[in-house]
């Protein structure tokens, strides 16, 4: 369902001349040597399975529901401890979505509160983390609860998460599992630079004892 854009580059070839005035019938023409060629397209590549992944802002593609930018991104590769998990923050990425259809916008409207104001374009947010449990007991934990743009928006990012993963499903880690998470918040400037994250405090699933409050971390495009 996703098209590839591609920008074609052109080859220029120069032929050289002789000063002199007439040339020897024996010489030989030169053959032309390969011009250098450097792919310009800011189409994004697929993985193995044809998933489009966006790498670099500038690409740019169309996709189910409308035409998608990545405008900034943030490779972070970064643990937070939120004892006894281990959170794994993968990167960052603003999107910029145009475009869009009828029927992609109803359905935004009831994954997140902030959809129901959008109008034929909005840019969000796209964090990416893994989170681990290291210890055999079972713990209940919210994930990512809140975050703050430098723009001044404060974003509940448990009712306006709008990218529902199978981590969602479930706030009990039981036992020493890993679960995968990929959240998407719409924000209302797509001109920022910084993010606020604040992740909810683990606590024990049986006994519903907080073990590690609440974390904060604070990354820049």
């Amino acid at each position: 369902i996703l098209t590839t854009l591609v920008l074609a580059s052109g080859l220029v070839l120069a032929a050289c001349g002789s000063d002199s005035e007439k040339t020897s019938s024996t010489e030989k023409e030169k053959a032309p040597t390969a011009a250098e060629q450097k792919d310009v397209s800011n189409a994004p590549p697929k993985d193995d399975n044809g998933n489009i992944v966006f790498t670099e802002a500038g690409q740019k593609s169309d996709i189910e529901g409308g035409t998608l930018e990545l405008l900034k991104i943030k490779d972070i590769n970064e643990t937070v401890d939120i004892a006894p998990l281990k959170v794994t923050m993968k990167d960052i990425k603003l999107f910029k979505m145009t475009n869009l259809d009828e029927e992609f916008k109803n359905d935004l409207s009831y994954e997140s509160d902030a959809a129901q104001s959008i109008g034929d374009e909005f840019t969000y947010v796209q964090i990416q983390y893994d989170v681990e449990n290291t210890e055999e007991k079972n713990i209940e934990w919210y994930a990512l609860t809140d975050l703050v743009t430098d723009k001044g928006q404060q974003i509940d990012a448990i009712s306006n998460d709008f990218i529902y993963t199978e981590a969602d499903g479930d706030s009990v880690f039981l036992g020493k599992v890993k679960k995968e998470f990929v959240d998407a918040f719409i924000v209302k400037d797509e001109d920022i630079s910084k993010l606020k994250l604040i992740f909810g405090s683990s606590m024990d699933a049986d006994s519903y004892e907080d073990i590690t409050p609440e974390q904060q971390v604070e990354y820049t495009f």
